[in-house]
């Protein structure tokens, strides 16, 4: 919505009583007089016929829709939504509300809309006029850049498998770029079930000199793929690509994967995927680059708007109009927090109630969980509980939660935990609550149906636009049985609270929404388009630069050692951990020299070889990364060497348990203050490393009950998981990439062992936990690779799979 547009919806609210007052009822959901129900449909007409005039003002269709949508909703009179979705190209209303026979005495031109309807069917699910356009569009298109711009759950996924369906046998090495494991995973699964044919991969070391194969890859797995064998990505799909726009590493990390395998294959396709995009030209790497852009302007979806104001009182907000309109209030109940009470009040059947930081869903988790009665029939419920109880331990929080039917997700809980309750509450109708943060803006795809905010701090309108397209997938609402037109108003309750801070006012952030068009923030200087001239700070410039010539370097030939070495280490992501200064680098190479020649090199174990060449002798200013810094200490260093080893040889639950116990010796011997860092951190402490930190990183055990401390444990688990993931292992790849440690040693830390038909099946995903318990069933028999190299399984194991229950099934069925 341009200005001009909404200065001129504003004013014909203020001037015109009767479409004040008509609109307020709408809104409201109040009752309209027949009078009024012909003026606001009158009005609805206008605004298509000024659309018709000049199809720029797009806000008056969009305002005719929510006009028409909240009327037939309202009164079950479909006729004028029926009218409005065969002549706008909504068909799958149109089909919807014929198959379901919601008009009643159809006329002869209904039926031959009807049949005409039948045109754009695809597989099971009726396109849009546009989202046809754009997907055969696509399909013929034959550019080698191409975007994809459309609203949340507009067919995505089929259209990728699709895509990939014409071009596979041409374009035998395809690349499906994911942000997330757990988007990794949900799109693995569809591709196989596609049985498009060839191998899939989900990991670089997956690879076996495939001609073909589909690889369902993270970026630094893609990458790792293509520095490690001399081949390239024929076509690159790019999911969620608008993450193309941050300054995060890994934003740099997709721009590189692009940019390099272009240096390798000419002739590579890229179709980027994205419902965020304001502009696709904004993906560009360089200014000759062409992008195609088809783009899905219209949704079918129109949000209604609450807000709770901590004053009690409850707002309805018409982005057109721009108002806020009273909506009642919530009264007093006991001790309960109106916050609380509101939620219990407005809640669906599938709820979604977002928050910020790990600690505060866990704090909220316990605050709702006390406001909420116990599910009547827990017999669903109680299976689940077991299976955590067995696997996690019998003092997780969420075993409790369930019982309430409440579920958290985030991101420092161990992954095959958040996967098995997004499972669970995608599966479980008693599940009706989940509390999650971030976590679940990467495509994840659970059954909502009402949405809370109870963040708004560092809340984005794109990252909001995108929270809310999460709410009522429009599988959800067409192909059921019963009618479910309502869900294409999806109900988003924005709720002010002690949780968001006082000086953020949410009503800012909700008027943001007025237009459903947000210019895309150009972040990564790795683009075309990044405006360098808007960097006014030094240090930020510098960065900046620094970032350009080692994206350069990586796709450059070294020309003397120093340079190769550095390219290694950006390579491998260290200039996110260290300041690779030529004071440093220069460093390296001397020491590289004296380990070759070393025989207590061949001595040193793996944690005891990070430390010696990377960080010994050096101060936190060159390596500036906290957590790095920390193994300059013996008991870090000790600690991980155990942690490491536990790790591989435990179960999850073991690994829990042995958390606890250190834990516990720890309080035993005086030493309660752990650092846990700064999503659970409660203090502050000076180190000789760093005397003046005002940081709270650190938790007081001794503070903690036992319950308190698995939940620790559980976190901490997840975070040293997260350290060796995503930091020691960068240091790990470094070395195995200048040669200084062999395959055994990097086996042994990354799998936990060298047999190779373990680290085959480990490859493709598998955990060690589960192959060592399939190797005790006598189970691995049963398990082989096809002429593609995937993992088949014969009748037996099919046999033993439905034998089992709890985490062992989930996981095999993830994959098998």
């Amino acid at each position: 919505m341009n200005s001009k547009e909404k200065m001129q919806l504003t004013l014909i609210n203020k001037k015109i009583p009767i479409f004040k007052e008509c609109i307020k009822k709408l809104t409201l959901g109040e009752e309209l007089n027949n009078r009024e129900k012909t003026y606001i449909l009158s009005v609805a007409i206008f605004l298509i016929k000024n659309y018709e005039a000049d199809k720029r003002h797009t806000s008056y269709i969009e305002f005719a829709y929510y006009i028409i949508l909240r009327y037939a909703t309202k009164y079950q009179d479909y006729r004028p939504l029926n009218d409005f979705a065969i002549n706008f190209g909504f068909y799958p209303i149109a089909k919807d509300i014929q198959s379901k026979g919601l008009i009643p005495n159809v006329k002869l031109t209904d039926e031959i809309a009807n049949i005409q309807l039948d045109n754009f069917i695809n597989g099971n699910y009726v396109e849009t006029f546009e989202q046809q356009n754009t997907r055969l569009n696509l399909l013929k298109d034959d550019s080698s850049n191409i975007s994809y711009v459309a609203p949340t759950s507009f067919g995505k996924s089929s259209l990728v498998i699709e895509h990939i369906k014409k071009y596979l046998g041409v374009n035998n090495r395809i690349g499906i770029i994911v942000p997330t494991k757990s988007l990794l995973m949900q799109t693995y699964k569809e591709v196989r079930k596609a049985n498009l044919g060839g191998r899939i991969i989900i990991h670089d070391e997956m690879y076996r000199d495939d001609k073909r194969f589909i690889g369902v890859l993270t970026q630094e797995r893609a990458l790792r793929l293509l520095e490690k064998n001399k081949i390239s990505f024929d076509i690159l799909y790019i999911d969620e690509a608008h993450n193309l726009f941050e300054k995060e590493s890994r934003s740099i990390l997709l721009s590189r994967l692009i940019r390099y395998n272009l240096k390798r294959n000419n002739n590579q396709k890229v179709v980027y995927l994205s419902p965020l995009i304001n502009d696709s030209n904004n993906l560009k790497m360089d200014s000759q680059q062409e992008i195609v852009e088809q783009k899905i302007q219209y949704n079918m979806k129109e949000p209604v708007i609450f807000e709770y104001r901590e004053d009690r009182n409850i707002f309805l907000y018409n982005r057109f109009t721009n108002e806020f309109y009273p909506n009642g209030q919530i009264e007093d109940s006991g001790n309960e927090s109106g916050y609380i009470t509101y939620i219990k009040k407005r809640m669906g059947n599938k709820n979604f109630i977002y928050h910020r930081s790990p600690r505060r869903i866990e704090e909220f988790s316990k605050e709702l969980y006390s406001s909420l009665v116990f599910i009547d029939n827990q017999s669903s419920i109680n299976h689940i509980i077991k299976e955590l109880e067995e696997f996690v331990h019998k003092d997780f929080y969420i075993i409790e939660l369930l019982k309430k039917g409440i579920i958290y997700l985030h991101g420092r809980m161990p992954e095959i935990i958040k996967e098995y309750l997004e499972y669970h509450f995608k599966n479980n109708p008693e599940l009706k609550i989940v509390i999650a943060n971030k976590v679940i803006l990467e495509g994840i795809n659970l059954p909502i149906d009402t949405l809370f905010i109870m963040h708004t701090n560092y809340l984005k309108e794109k990252e909001l636009t995108n929270l809310i397209g999460r709410v009522n997938r429009l599988n959800q609402i067409f192909g059921v049985e019963s009618n479910q037109l309502s869900k294409l108003l999806p109900p988003v309750h924005f709720i002010n609270s002690r949780y968001n801070k006082k000086a953020i006012k949410m009503q800012n952030l909700i008027k943001k929404l007025r237009s459903n068009i947000f210019s895309d923030e150009i972040k990564n200087p790795t683009l075309a388009e990044f405006d360098f001239n808007s960097i006014k700070d030094e240090n930020k410039i510098n960065k900046v630069e620094e970032i350009r010539k080692n994206e350069n370097l990586i796709l450059s030939e070294p020309q003397d050692e120093l340079e190769k070495v550095k390219r290694v280490f950006v390579k491998s992501g260290l200039e996110e951990m260290i300041y690779l200064n030529k004071t440093y680098l220069t460093e390296i190479i001397n020491r590289i020299s004296k380990v070759r020649s070393s025989k207590k090199w061949e001595n040193y174990d793996i944690i005891d070889k990070v430390y010696y060449f990377f960080i010994d002798k050096f101060d936190r200013t060159t390596i500036f990364d906290f957590e790095v810094y920390r193994l300059i200490n013996e008991k870090a260093r000790n600690f991980y060497r155990m942690h490491i080893i536990l790790k591989q040889k435990n179960s999850l639950k073991d690994n829990i348990v042995n958390t606890f116990t250190y834990f516990k010796q720890r309080i035993k011997q005086g030493n309660g203050d752990m650092y846990i860092g700064s999503s659970y951190g409660e203090k502050a402490i000076s180190t000789s490393s760093y005397p003046e930190s005002l940081n709270k990183l650190f938790v007081d055990l001794r503070t903690k009950t036992n319950a308190e401390l698995i939940n620790l444990a559980i976190i901490k688990l997840k975070l040293e998981d997260d350290f060796i993931g995503y930091r020691l292992n960068k240091l790990i790849i470094a070395l195995f990439d200048l040669g200084l440690i062999t395959e055994e040693e990097y086996n042994d830390f990354v799998y936990g062992t060298n047999n190779k038909k373990t680290i085959d099946l480990l490859k493709t995903g598998l955990t060690l936990g589960l192959i060592s318990k399939l190797q005790k069933d006598k189970q691995l028999i049963n398990i082989n690779f096809d002429e593609y190299n995937n993992l088949v399984v014969n009748v037996d194991f099919l046999e033993y799979k439905n034998s089992l229950n709890g985490f062992y099934r989930f996981e095999i069925e993830k994959f098998l």
